[in-house]
């Protein structure tokens, strides 16, 4: 055996172990102190006397990645047609429907009402609650499980009179797909933290603010007569300081750079 070709071979090995675990122990470095970086450029938001709920801080959205669609209005002229209890109005944009049997809506999981919606609504089971007041329900159309929020083209609205529904009227977004360009490429979705520090830093948060709520959907940032641009947004409700009623924040969710829109 050649002792002087193995010692040789056994410091060779040595040194590049070595410089591997070198290479490990930087690595940990550098992400420990980007982690610290990335913790000390945090809000904090209770030593600013802004409230925020926890639940809103920590909703996950890791490994989502959403892109920026387009979207027509649905024309419903030819299914009104079909149906004698619908009819369309606003070149077909807008159908009105008539609810033979009044459906109940004061049980606590609105069954009835999902079922009817369900069952009678064209592809009512893509559209999820937004709002329910005394005489009227209010559901957002859904794309891939998110709400198209405040649009006055992607909603259904019920009637309701002594906690039954008796009338409704639907529009829709149609022939959604993937934006063209180069900026349409699905992208992870940022944190509702970072989403609120937005505001705070645009000077839209100050102090003993109240953010009451944060949801991501998609915010129309383009509206043509029937074509629509639908961005992912975080919709962010706010009670400013001194206010009774609360404002709505829309907030880019797949930009390090958010740009914020004031509604």
């Amino acid at each position: 055996m050649n002792w002087k070709l193995t010692k040789t071979l056994f410091i060779f090995v040595f040194i590049l172990v070595n410089i591997f675990l070198v290479v490990i122990y930087i690595d940990k470095v550098n992400k420990s102190q980007i982690n610290e970086a990335e913790s000390n450029n945090r809000v904090n938001f209770q030593q600013e006397e802004i409230k925020v709920p926890d639940d809103v801080l920590n909703k996950d959205v890791k490994d989502t990645h959403m892109q920026q669609i387009t979207a027509e209005s649905k024309d419903f002229s030819s299914y009104a047609k079909e149906h004698s209890s619908l009819s369309a109005s606003e070149s077909g944009k807008l159908l009105d429907g008539d609810i033979g049997s009044t459906v109940n809506v004061s049980d606590k999981n609105l069954k009835d009402i999902k079922n009817y919606m369900k069952d009678n609504v064209y592809k009512g089971k893509y559209y999820q609650l937004s709002k329910l007041g005394s005489d009227t329900m209010t559901f957002e159309q859904t794309y891939q499980g998110y709400p198209i929020m405040n649009n006055s083209r992607a909603r259904l609205s019920f009637n309701i009179d002594n906690g039954k529904a008796t009338s409704y009227k639907q529009t829709m977004m149609d022939n959604i797909e993937a934006a063209k360009g180069s900026n349409s490429s699905k992208n992870q979705v940022i944190g509702p933290r970072k989403a609120i520090e937005a505001l705070y830093y645009n000077r839209y948060l100050k102090r003993h603010d109240e953010v009451i709520d944060a949801r991501l959907g998609y915010y129309s940032v383009v509206k043509e007569t029937n074509v629509q641009l639908l961005q992912p947004n975080w919709e962010i409700k706010v009670k400013h300081n001194g206010k009774d009623s609360t404002q709505t924040y829309y907030v880019e969710a797949t930009s390090t750079n958010p740009k914020v829109i004031d509604k």
